[in-house]
Parts: structure tokens; C-alpha cells; sequence
């Protein structure tokens, strides 16, 4: 009977490891797939929480009123697909549906397949948080769990910097600073953050029982360290430092005053550094930390504009996946040419989609969950489990004004953290019918994750987020095929889903126009400039599309895009002006006038045009501001410059006339000008007077004229040689010995340009200005190419 025992147990043990490795490594898995971001990551995750639920749901029940607070939670998130005419009707949706005739559904949120999509993942959350709380885990078991995590988080953090160090990065992470798999700078760093608090208590466990495991913990903290500041997110470093500060000061003081005080006090003092520690990295002139991501003056805009949004909102919220689209149209304080994707707060995004009931619920589930932590007394791993708890509650904090709870990755990542730092053994009552519930919620998570895998992948037309993104891909395929009809049948069938989409209005209406059905694309582009009114490409777009059928409407919606172009308006402009002449040439009057009217825009119009349509054009300019009032200096440099080149000299000689100002900005026009009436001498020193100085070769020797003649007969190619020769030719008034020292290198192709201007200079000496004149235009020539 032994040995099977033994097998026994060892197959147990075997299990129980798995197991618990399984459930630490999830957060990890969904973290180093990108935080989740793409459905096809999102589905994964979900598959392997169903797969756990499945095989080992939750045997215990967190009791009556956390269960109820959950549920509650989840019903506030559902009350979004009940029937609109049961709440308010905010002005919003009339507006959608009155002005825009956009066909929104019967319920509460304007999109519930969008909204079904977020309240999966939500459940899935809840699902992840009831079964790291409730696993009866011993306490060598806790430690196991969060080592795993830790380890595997320091290994992301290692990967991370290999990959940057590298300039390596996988498909499947999107960064703009090429660092971390998270989108956002600041997710990474939290996360970072909170493992390093997590790790904190490793060394501390191992050197207090005197293992040398304590020194692998150390480098895993420098590592992590490391790729925070890598990284370059104030977030992470203040979390980090924070964190440390409190669990190091708990531990310190833990005989001197009652641990709950101390909590309460500290708690206080972290939530204020959190929330104002910015202006602190400032004054230590980490400007490049505090100024990643977004700036606190349009973080608390935007907070502004989301007040609005929630007051003009039934008490429920909007409903899940809605936020983006309802905002835009709300923007006001907080208007700019960034797009605002997030309210920038965990707290108040949860306020506009599910309702201040909700944001409630969530704090007294948290504080509940917070209650079941303590005691926290020795031999009840104290130490990980203060470290768990100070990171989740920094977690939550950091929520206030950021968005890392919204982000798969990392809230897996906290809520695992929450659940571990539970007091254990647990004092649960096991539930048959808690193990049934996740059962069945494990089912249909399996199906969802395993759906949302195949459709992403596969891009099939799922209903939902999915379902929409695949038909913007399809779409835009069969667009560039010339297959209008499919790309208006894909656009229609998403719309379906997701009828605030901007995307696929102004997809449809490009088709549309396309096929000829132009008031169906003037009502869809109506529609997605509304839904999406900052972004100039949207107008853009719309004006491309319309300028082979009907240029006027071309002509309106280039006006809008002018206008949210902001400091981009040149470029936006010179765009127009290259469609115009290659596609649409009676446009062009229109755009004329428009650029001629605009400081800004009259040079790249000038820029594309010549001879007798120049002089028009900078006459009309000249008209509509006749002492250029508008123009910066850079501007007038660079019209005078097109003026002296394209332009008629007498002309820009009589309006220096009249401005004697100008003469600055116009000295190369009226030089050629002079140079025209044969007045050299003017023309020439005008370029020494307003010309830019001329980059000459550096003299280290000091050679005398007879060694710097016989070195230059040795080497007549060197053309060092050969200036230092000219120079000292010219300070020994050898003038004509100098001209030929220079004529002897301008007169090669290859040589530098400033040989013509030091042929210019000796000629000048001569007093032979029209010679002059030609060797310095032929050094303008010469050193046109070389600044290009």
C-alpha cells in the first residue's frame, strides 16, 4: 500500500503545481501579449481562464454580500442593453438620431454589440477575481504562486530591454518608444512597479530564513528597476518608490504602533504623492518623465469635458465601448489635435459607461475584499502579503487619473495581487453551486475566447468589436480592388454593430461616391465628420473623394480640413494643390484664392507656379496685404526668395522702393536687378552686405609665401594648400598671383564652391565688378546643390 500512496501523493503534488503555475503565469501571458490589446490576445487569455474554471472552478464562497456586491456590479454593467425609453433620454442620442439619421438601436447604449463584447471581458474579470480569492492555498503555496509571477514578470522586463537594446520588436506589441508590450509608456511602468514591490518581499522572505536565493531577487530588482527607467514613465518610478517606502516602513515600525493606524496614515500620504508627485519629478528636472504620455493641463480638460458628458447621461452610463465615440462630440475645454480615446482615469471611465452607482459598488467590493487581508500576523506570510496588498491599493489609486485598470494585462496583474493577499487558510463555506455557476461561466468564456481567436485571425465577420474590425480590413481591400458594392455591403453590415463608428461612415461614403450615390455619401460623410470632428483627415478624405465627380463639395470639405489642420496646414495644403493640378484644374481658382488669402499657405502656392501665374498671384498677394503685416520673418525670407527668383525684378525693385525695409528680405532680387541694368558694382556688394557669410577652410600653419609656392607646385590638387596660398598671396597684395591661385581650382567642377568666392573677391579687388558679379553668382550656383 505504499507505493501507490506515494504515487499518489507525488500525483497530487504534480497537479498542484501545475495548477498553481498555471494560474501565476496568466497575468504574465497576458502581459507580454501586449496588456490583451488585440482581440485575437484578448481571446487567448480568456481561453486559458476558461480552461481553469472548467477544470478547477471555485469551491468556496466569498459570502453573501461580496457576492452580491459582484453581482450587482455585473448587473450594473447589463442595465446598458435594457430598453433606452426606461431612462433618461439624453440630448446626444436625439441629435444622433434627429439631426444625422443615424439609426440607433432600442437600448440604452447606442451600441450593443460593442457594449456585449466589453461585458464578456468584463465578466471574465470578475471571473479571474473570484478565483484567485477563493483558492485554498497553503501558505508555501501563496509564496509559489507570486515567485512564479514575479519571476516571469523580470523575464518580460528582460526581454524587454533585449529587445530595445536590439531595436527588435515583436508584431504583436505596439509602442511608440519601441519599449515594453504595453501601448502605453505608463502600463508598463506600473506594472513593473508593483512586481518590483512584489519582489521587495522575496529578498526580504529568503535572506530572513538565509537562502542565497535573496541574491537572484536582487538582480530581478535591479532588472526591474532597470526597464523602469528604460521605460522613462514618472508612473512606474513613483509607484516603485512609494510602494518601497511603505511596505519598508511597515516592516520597520511594525512592534512600535498598531499596524491599522499605520496603514490609515500612510495610505493618505501615497494617495497624495501619487496624484501630485508630477510637479515633484519637475522640480528634480525629470521633465522627460513627467512629460510622457499626456500633459496634466489636458488631462484635467479632458476630466472637465467628461463631467459634461456624464451630466448630460442617465444615471446608468452610456454602456460599455462607448466612450470614445459619445465624447468626441463633447470636447470642448479639452479640444485639440489629439484624439482622447479615454477619459484619462480608470474611476471616471467606469462613472461614464456603467454610472456612479457602479464606481460605488466598486469601492465597497474593493473594501470588503481589502477587510478579508487582515490579520496580519507572523507565520501568515505577512510580508508578501503587505507587499500584495500596498501594490494593489497603488494600483487603484494610480486609477484616478489613468487608465491602466481598463488594460487586460494589468488588471490581471492587480487583481491577482488583491486575491493572494488574502488572509489564509481561508474562512470560506464551500458552495456546489458557486463550482456549477463558474462552470457554466467557463463554457461560455471558452466559446467566446476561442471565437474571438478564429475571427480575428481568420477576420470573420463576428458581431461585435471583432466583427467590425474585420469588415474595416475587408473593406479596405476591396476598395483598393475597385469593388465599391462589397465595400458599402461590409460598411453597412458594421454599422449594424457599431453604428457610432466614424470609420466606417467615411469608408461607405468614398464607395458611395464612387458609385455615383451622392446624396447617401453626403449624408455619411456628414455623419463621420460629426463623430469624428478634430482629425483633419477625415475632411480630407472627403474632398479627394468628391474632386473627379463634384469639386465643389471637394472645394467645402478641403475648407473644414484646412481648418483642423492647425500647424499642419501647409503640408495639408501642398496635398491639395498636387491633386488639384493633376486631377481637377478648375479647382484650382478656388484654392488660389485661398492661399493667397492666408500667410501660411501663399508660399506653398507660390511654390507651385511661375512666370506670368506668379506675378498674378503676387500681385493679388500684395493686395490683399500690402505690407505683409502677417508674414513672420521666416515667411518674408522665403517669399522673397521665391520672388527673386520667379518673380519680375523691376517689380520687386519698385516695392523696395516703397518699403526700404524689404531690402533684407529682397537683396538678391534687387542685386539681380542691378546686375540686369548693368550696375554690377551695386548688384555685387549687395551680397556682401546681406549674403550669408561664406564657411572658409581653417588655417593651422604659418608657412611663408615662397614654402606655401613651392608646396602647392608639389601638390597643385590639395586644395588646402592652395587656400592657405591664396590667403597669403592676398596679404602680400600679390591680387592677380591670388586670381589665379583661385581661377586654378573654380575653373574644376569638383572643386569647393568657395574658390568662386574668393575668384568674386579678387576680381572686386580689380574693380572688375561685372566680373565680379558672374564668379559670385557662379559660387550661388556652385553651392546650391551641396545645401540641398
Amino acid at each position: 500500500m505504499q507505493g501507490p500512496q506515494s504515487r499518489e501523493n507525488q500525483t497530487a503534488i504534480t497537479t498542484g503545481w501545475i495548477a498553481n503555475a498555471i494560474v501565476a503565469s496568466l497575468p504574465v501571458l497576458a502581459c507580454f501579449l501586449a496588456g490583451a490589446t488585440q482581440k485575437w490576445e484578448e481571446g487567448v487569455v480568456i481561453t486559458v481562464l476558461a480552461f481553469c474554471l472548467l477544470v478547477r472552478p471555485p469551491r468556496f464562497s466569498l459570502g453573501v454580500i461580496t457576492n452580491l456586491v459582484l453581482f450587482t456590479l455585473f448587473i450594473l454593467a447589463a442595465v446598458a442593453l435594457l430598453p433606452a425609453h426606461w431612462f433618461f433620454q439624453p440630448e446626444w442620442r436625439a441629435v444622433f438620431e434627429r439631426n444625422f439619421a443615424i439609426q440607433l438601436p432600442s437600448t440604452l447604449t447606442p451600441q450593443p454589440w460593442i457594449t456585449l463584447s466589453y461585458l464578456v471581458s468584463f465578466a471574465a474579470g470578475l471571473s479571474w477575481l473570484y478565483l484567485v480569492s477563493t483558492q485554498d492555498l497553503g501558505l508555501r503555496e501563496v509564496r509559489f504562486q507570486l515567485r512564479f509571477f514575479s519571476t516571469g514578470i523580470a523575464l518580460l522586463a528582460a526581454i524587454s530591454i533585449a529587445f530595445y537594446l536590439a531595436r527588435i520588436t515583436p508584431s504583436f506589441w505596439h509602442n511608440e518608444q519601441n519599449f515594453g508590450p504595453f501601448p502605453n509608456r505608463n502600463q508598463t511602468g506600473d506594472l513593473f512597479a508593483l512586481t518590483a514591490i512584489v519582489i521587495l518581499a522575496c529578498v526580504h522572505d529568503d535572506f530572513r530564513r538565509r537562502r542565497k536565493r535573496w541574491i537572484a531577487w536582487i538582480l530581478a530588482l535591479v532588472l526591474i528597476a532597470a526597464a523602469i527607467i528604460f521605460n522613462s514613465s514618472w508612473s512606474g518610478i513613483g509607484i516603485l518608490v512609494v510602494g518601497s517606502a511603505f511596505w519598508l516602513s511597515a516592516l520597520m515600525f511594525r512592534k512600535r504602533m498598531r499596524l491599522t493606524l499605520r496603514v490609515f496614515f500612510l495610505f493618505l500620504l501615497l494617495t497624495a504623492l501619487l496624484l501630485f508627485g508630477e510637479q515633484t519629478f519637475q522640480r528634480f528636472h525629470l521633465r522627460n518623465f513627467a512629460s510622457a504620455g499626456i500633459s496634466s493641463d489636458l488631462r484635467w480638460r479632458i476630466f472637465h469635458d467628461t463631467f459634461r458628458l456624464i451630466l448630460d447621461s442617465p444615471w446608468s452610463g452610456i454602456g460599455f465601448g462607448n466612450f470614445e465615440s459619445i465624447f468626441a462630440i463633447f470636447r470642448d475645454a479639452s479640444l485639440s489635435d489629439r484624439p482622447a480615446s479615454h477619459p484619462e482615469s480608470d474611476w471616471l471611465w467606469l462613472w461614464t459607461e456603467l454610472g456612479w452607482p457602479a464606481v460605488v459598488v466598486t469601492i465597497v467590493g474593493i473594501a470588503l475584499l481589502v477587510s478579508r487581508v487582515f490579520p496580519l500576523r507572523v507565520g501568515t506570510n505577512q510580508g508578501y502579503r503587505l507587499a500584495t496588498l500596498i501594490a494593489a491599493l497603488l494600483f487603484a489609486i494610480r486609477g484616478i487619473v489613468d487608465v491602466s485598470g481598463h488594460r487586460m494585462g494589468t488588471a490581471f496583474a492587480a487583481v491577482f495581487l488583491l486575491g493572494l493577499s488574502l488572509h489564509r487558510p481561508l474562512c470560506l463555506k464551500t458552495s456546489r453551486w458557486i463550482s456549477i455557476l463558474f462552470r457554466f461561466v467557463g463554457l461560455v468564456l471558452l466559446a467566446v475566447g476561442l471565437s474571438l481567436v478564429v475571427a480575428s485571425r481568420g477576420e470573420k465577420l463576428l458581431p461585435g468589436s471583432v466583427g467590425v474590425s474585420s469588415a474595416k480590413q475587408l473593406s479596405a481591400v476591396a476598395d483598393r480592388e475597385g469593388n465599391f458594392s462589397d465595400t458599402i455591403a461590409l460598411t453597412t453590415r458594421a454599422l449594424q454593430w457599431a453604428p457610432l463608428d466614424w470609420q466606417l461612415y467615411s469608408a461607405r461614403a468614398i464607395a458611395e461616391v464612387e458609385l455615383k450615390q451622392t446624396q447617401n455619401a453626403v449624408d455619411d460623410f456628414r455623419r463621420a465628420r460629426f463623430l469624428e470632428p478634430i482629425t483633419y483627415e477625415v475632411p480630407l478624405a472627403e474632398g479627394n473623394a468628391w474632386l473627379p465627380y463634384r469639386p465643389m463639395l471637394a472645394v467645402t470639405a478641403w475648407r473644414e480640413a484646412l481648418r483642423r489642420a492647425g500647424p499642419l496646414r501647409p503640408e495639408v495644403y501642398t496635398s491639395m494643390l498636387s491633386d488639384t493640378s493633376l486631377r481637377s484644374p478648375e479647382v484650382s481658382p478656388i484654392l488660389e484664392a485661398i492661399g493667397l488669402s492666408e500667410h501660411d499657405l501663399a508660399l506653398p502656392y507660390l511654390n507651385r507656379i511661375s512666370d506670368a501665374a506668379f506675378n498674378r498671384a503676387l500681385a493679388q498677394l500684395l493686395r490683399n496685404d500690402p505690407n505683409l503685416q502677417s508674414f513672420s520673418e521666416t515667411e518674408k525670407l522665403a517669399l522673397f526668395a521665391f520672388w527673386s527668383e520667379r518673380g519680375d525684378p523691376e517689380e520687386i525693385s519698385r516695392a523696395v522702393e516703397q518699403h526700404p525695409d524689404w531690402l533684407r528680405y529682397a537683396w538678391l532680387g534687387i542685386a539681380k536687378y542691378k546686375a540686369s541694368k548693368n550696375d554690377f558694382r551695386a548688384g555685387y556688394e549687395l551680397t556682401q552686405r546681406y549674403g550669408e557669410p561664406v564657411a572658409l577652410p581653417r588655417v593651422a600653419t604659418n608657412f611663408s609665401l615662397q614654402d606655401l609656392e613651392k608646396r602647392f607646385a608639389a601638390a597643385p590638387n590639395n586644395y588646402g594648400i592652395g587656400y592657405e596660398l591664396y590667403r597669403a598671396q592676398i596679404q602680400n597684395g600679390r591680387v592677380d598671383d591670388a586670381l589665379l591661385t583661385a581661377r586654378h581650382f573654380s575653373e574644376r567642377p569638383s572643386s569647393p564652391a568657395y574658390f568662386h568666392f574668393l575668384e568674386a573677391q579678387c576680381w572686386a579687388e580689380k574693380q572688375d565688378w561685372e566680373r565680379a558679379w558672374h564668379a559670385w553668382q557662379a559660387f550661388q550656383a556652385a553651392q546650391a546643390p551641396a545645401t540641398k
